[in-house]
């Protein structure tokens, strides 16, 4: 994990893609692994300042960000990945399907396995934090003097990563700068410097963790061992730069070794075993390697050479190139002056981008930055470039001992040390006995179950496969060593084996001498060809014996054949039956199940109303007054009537009535239509002068996640508004009611009541969510092109007002909201709840109700109508608008002249249903008595 970590990032074609090649040595004692060894080859560092479209940098740098504790993130002033330059070039920090934070906390634990200590992983960590903030440093040009000047503007950044690596400031902001002379005057140039910097600190760091892993795992003794390859793959992007170019070459070179293994050497032992053999061509790709590497002109002689100039550019490298390449066939040149080249690889043509390649290939660090992080206080960052600028001065102390007095010592290029460690790798392969496994790709969409024929068949053919099949296909594809061909061959064909057991030499003398004078004694595959021929023979003698044992055998066979297939019928049609039965016996058993449970639940449904009716009906007396002078009784008729309710009007003023006469007793769970009765304005229910500044757009934008407002078919995948974390999980669940109620069609009657009581609980049970519930019901209404949809959200909102209100911050948007939107008659309905709450939140009053709707305030709701109650006291009665709340019963009455107290004192409102009485406090809600009863 700790080197996947490192080495893999995200590319167009893989997500976890290795960007660097590896040869692991797995050393082996009396069978079992003692120890291995990693040795890893061309790091692509140029990845951790650059990527490309819909690539990542190295995952490590994700993993950091997204595991660290917000302490340490502190610690090393981090932000999240898409505040870095180095980590938001490719547009996209995040890989589907992959944890950072996890892998991190896995990165962590492998981190303690190897025994790094705490004060080594900080270090490790503030590398990579330097490394991020080394990216946001950025530089402004000015002219002086007639020359263009680049300077530092970053200076918090300078800050940061001097204090990470416990450096000087002035001095690192010296070492990400240097000059150099141009035909226009001297250029400081900035980003080159920093990006070099940047580039050596995670190479560095590279190098430390793979030796530090290779000295906790390397066997303490001498001991046998199997070797592992897993180099880069065959690469062609839509921007194809440097690395490509070394990667590509590395391929060539290993596909070059796999030809002269397995074609050259085939076809060499073909020829010392005396066989007659007609070579096979096949593909040399020697020509292709000779253009990239050959001195004195390949491609990368040709890039070295430009390195070690001071006035070459990637335009003059490629110019070189076109010169001497020009006419080679395997080199093409483009059609416009573009910067770029084509090589025709063993594998197809890849066109080269240059930009760049003269910095890619010149990675030196200079000896005062050296001298810079060499002086740090922080252990790790001090051995890391004291080690590296050892092996800088012995490089270049045998260069200068290889050299003439008159040659300029020339630093050795990344080119150059790629070649050399790619021919160390090719030495070490050819030492071993090599076996090659090739990795097919079925698709290039990296989709499972998919196989392109064209794409197999492409790379089985530049893969040299086929002729490897053809080659094994005409000789001998099974390998027999002599001796064993000797003692399995002539023990079949019942020869008595000759007494001597010593070497091949001396066993073909002893065969020669059983033989007789037709043994031939010429060569190996002469030997080979007269034992077969005397093998055919006594196999023949043989054969004619065998025949008849062969005609009673296969009669056997013959009679155990269908014996075995009459049994396995059998069974088939046993397990069947056994299957039917089993079912119907499981299916009699669940529908007895079933019957038996629910007649449990019914009878415990019957005791638990029983003992909820006894005890509602022992509890509750007749209503006595609390000591005012007049008592109220609330008398359980219920009606319904039609006509225009408060706030229908456009000036907004409201109007609240009282009944002409008395209305007729009904059972106290009935509810009826009745004729609209008079009504007389209510100066209470007045819209606000300022509504007009409050209009729904603004609360999206200032109290959303998201600004964004409109119906939705689709389930949420974060809440609406701002919501504690514990609360988003149940703010998704509501909305996928709402989705529902809203939407589903065999939802009616009795079930939709209940359906949307369910949603109004969660409301009343959890506060924080109201306004989560009103602005989902809100999202659903607006532009809802479906009209059955649009009037079930009005009437779900209508409802949740009936129950609790909005927030303060939230009232007057969802009044504006209702007074310029609103479906048919929803309008006034919902004005005349919001209002109400309004002024009862200024007066101090209790917000929201204990149950849920009733039917009646349902039904009202339903057809857009008001409510009416018979109100009878002691010294009269009458009938009023129905209200909400005690509150406002106490209001009423007031205007009558009762001569009733303000507040909630001095009066009371029961309810009579049946032989039952229910008695509540002036702050409750009146019509909770019947959702009780309900």
């Amino acid at each position: 994990p700790l080197l996947e970590s490192f080495g893999n990032a995200k590319t167009v074609r893989n997500d976890n893609s290795s960007r660097f090649g590896k040869f692991v040595e797995i050393f082996l004692e009396d069978g079992l692994i003692c120890g291995a060894i990693t040795s890893q080859y061309l790091l692509e560092k140029s990845r951790v300042v650059f990527q490309a479209k819909t690539e990542r940098n190295y995952h490590i740098f994700y993993e950091m960000l997204a595991g660290l504790p917000s302490q340490q993130r502190q610690r090393y002033c981090l932000q999240g990945a898409e505040t870095y330059y180095y980590l938001n070039q490719g547009g996209n920090c995040e890989i589907p399907g992959k944890d950072d934070a996890e892998d991190f906390r896995r990165l962590l634990n492998t981190m303690e396995v190897l025994n790094f200590s705490v004060d080594e992983q900080n270090s490790i960590f503030r590398i990579l934090s330097s490394v991020l903030h080394l990216g946001n440093v950025y530089f402004e040009k000015y002219e002086t003097d007639c020359q263009e000047v680049a300077m530092v503007v970053s200076a918090t950044e300078i800050r940061t990563v001097a204090e990470l690596l416990q450096v000087s400031p002035e001095g690192l902001q010296k070492a990400i700068t240097f000059k150099v002379t141009v035909s226009a005057g001297t250029l400081l140039i900035s980003p080159l410097a920093r990006d070099a910097i940047a580039k050596t600190l995670y190479s560095l760091l590279f190098g430390w963790l793979t030796d530090r892993i290779n000295k906790l795992v390397y066997p303490r003794q001498e001991a046998l061992s199997i070797a592992i390859l897993d180099i880069y793959g065959f690469e062609d992007l839509n921007f194809n730069s440097f690395e490509q170019l070394c990667i590509n070459y590395a391929n060539e070179y290993l596909q070059f070794f796999f030809n002269r293994i397995v074609f050259q050497e085939e076809q060499e032992e073909y020829i010392r075993e005396q066989i007659e053999w007609k070579e096979i061509p096949f593909s040399d790709n020697q020509p292709c390697i000779d253009l990239i590497s050959q001195k004195p002109y390949g491609i990368l002689r040709i890039l070295d050479d430009q390195s070690c100039f001071p006035q070459a550019t990637d335009h003059t490298f490629l110019q070189k190139c076109h010169y001497h390449h020009g006419t080679n066939p395997l080199y093409t040149k483009p059609k416009m002056p573009q910067p770029e080249f084509t090589i025709k690889h063993y594998a197809g043509k890849v066109t080269y981008q240059v930009h760049k390649f003269l910095d890619k290939n010149y990675d030196q660090v200079r000896q005062d930055v050296l001298d810079l992080f060499i002086s740090s206080r922080t252990k790790v960052v001090a051995n890391l470039f004291f080690g590296h600028a050892q092996v800088m001065a012995r490089q270049r102390s045998l260069l200068r001992r290889s050299s003439t007095r008159t040659r300029r010592y020339k630093a050795p290029t990344v080119a150059a040390r790629f070649q050399q460690s790619l021919l160390e790798l090719v030495d070490r392969m050819e030492r071993c006995n090599p076996f090659f496994v090739r990795c097919i790709k079925p698709n290039n969409k990296k989709e499972p179950g998919l196989f392109e024929a064209d794409v197999v068949r492409t790379q089985l053919r530049y893969s040299g496969i086929l002729e490897t099949i053809r080659i094994r296909k005409e000789g001998f594809p099974i390998r027999i060593p002599f001796l064993v061909f000797i003692d399995r061959c002539l023990g079949a064909a019942g020869w008595a084996l000759p007494s001597q057991r010593g070497g091949s030499t001396e066993l073909v003398g002893a065969l020669g001498a059983a033989f007789g004078q037709g043994f031939p004694h010429s060569g190996s595959w002469e030997t080979f060809l007269f034992l077969k021929e005397q093998l055919y023979q006594a196999l023949e003698s043989k054969r004619a014996r065998a025949h008849h044992l062969a005609a009673l055998t296969l009669q056997r066979y013959a009679r155990t054949f269908f014996i075995k297939r009459r049994f396995r019928s059998l069974r088939r049609k046993i397990i069947l039956l056994q299957s039917r039965a089993r079912g119907y016996l499981a299916r009699r058993r669940y529908r007895r199940m079933r019957h038996t449970l629910i007649k449990f639940r019914s009878l415990v449904h019957i005791y638990v109303n029983r003992r909820r009716y006894l005890k509602v009906r022992r509890g509750l007396a007749h209503p006595r007054g609390s000591g005012g002078p007049a008592a109220t009784l609330l008398h359980a008729q219920w009606c319904v009537w039609r006509g225009h309710t408060p706030c229908s009007l456009p000036d907004g003023r409201a109007v609240a009535s009282r009944c002409a006469a008395a209305a007729r007793e009904v059972n106290a769970g009935c509810v009826v239509l009745v004729p609209p009765p008079a009504l007389q304005p209510d100066p209470q229910l007045t819209l606000p002068l300022d509504i007009n500044d409050y209009p729904m757009a603004k609360y999206v934008r200032g109290h959303f996640q998201e600004p964004a407002f409109g119906m939705l078919t689709a389930p949420l995948k974060a809440p609406l508004t701002r919501l504690d974390e514990e609360l988003c999980h149940e703010a998704l669940s509501l909305f996928q009611l709402i989705l529902r109620f809203m939407g589903d069609p065999g939802l009616g009657g009795p079930q939709e009541t209940l359906f949307g009581n369910y949603i109004v609980q969660k409301g009343l049970s959890v506060p924080g969510l109201r306004d989560e519930l009103l602005a989902q019901a809100a999202n659903q209404v607006w532009r809802n092109t479906n009209v059955n949809n649009e009037e079930r959200g009005w009437l779900l909102l209508a409802t949740c007002l009936s129950a609790f209100p909005p927030s303060t911050a939230f009232d007057k948007y969802l009044l504006k909201f209702v007074s310029d939107y609103a479906f048919a008659g929803y309008k006034p309905v919902c004005q005349r709840k919001l209002m109400q709450a309004m002024a009862r939140s200024q007066l101090g009053a209790a917000a929201a109700r204990t149950f849920p709707p009733s039917l009646l305030e349902w039904t009202a709701n339903r057809q857009q109508a008001s409510m009416a109650l018979d109100l009878h006291c002691f010294n009269g009665a009458g009938s009023v608008a129905l209200a909400r709340v005690g509150p406002r019963v106490a209001a009423l009455t007031g205007t009558g002249g009762w001569g009733l107290a303000e507040g909630w004192r001095g009066w009371s409102v029961a309810m009579k249903a049946g032989a039952q009485w229910a008695e509540l406090a002036g702050h409750d809600y009146v019509l909770d008595l019947v959702s009780d009863l309900e």
